[in-house]
């Protein structure tokens, strides 16, 4: 059985790329998000040139925005009505910089 994944992809001159995790349900609430989340974010800044990783997420999908703050992540902003993947919704864009974790 797939856990999940997590995609880093959208990369903008080596120095901006959007994130995003998927975790299969049987695995939601076990932390799994949160570790993997961390753990490609600390990559991404120690063994890349990226400076910045952001990502999008349904306001409706608590889980995830706590996860994104626990893994240092910051809510920029606010999406009214717009298309994420193939719904339209309310989104909120986070972003973390690499000097977010120094």
């Amino acid at each position: 059985m797939v856990t999940g994944d997590i995609w880093v992809y959208l990369i903008e001159n080596d120095r901006m790329a959007q994130i995003a995790v998927r975790l299969s349900r049987d695995f939601h609430g076990r932390g799994y998000g949160t570790e993997s989340l961390s753990a490609m974010t600390h990559f991404c800044f120690e063994h890349t040139e990226l400076q910045r990783l952001w990502t999008q997420v349904d306001v409706r999908n608590k889980a995830s925005c706590r996860m994104l703050g626990k893994c240092g992540y910051t809510r920029e902003g606010l999406i009214r009505q717009g298309k994420m993947v193939n719904t339209w919704c309310d989104y909120y864009i986070y972003g973390i910089l690499a000097s977010d974790l120094q």
